[in-house]
């Protein structure tokens, strides 16, 4: 995990692995989801790939339920 601060505050970087774990997917639906465009990711290197983490919120967002209306 990597920070860098190309904007106004710090982005968090994730790898492939690291955030397949946070969102508990796989490996390849990430990657599938870098090659249709559909992911930011940026290369750091020949083979290294890196997630930003706000990319990530935004594609990972909670579905509302019955308790989050608080019923």
């Amino acid at each position: 995990m990597t920070t860098q601060r190309a904007y106004s505050h710090p982005v968090e970087y994730l790898t492939l692995q690291e955030a397949a774990e946070r969102y508990r997917v796989s490996v390849m639906t990430l990657r599938r989801r870098i090659r249709t465009g559909e992911l930011p990711a940026v290369r750091s290197g020949p083979r290294l790939i890196r997630i930003p983490a706000p990319a990530l919120d935004a594609m990972f967002t909670e579905v509302p339920n019955s308790t989050f209306w608080g019923s």
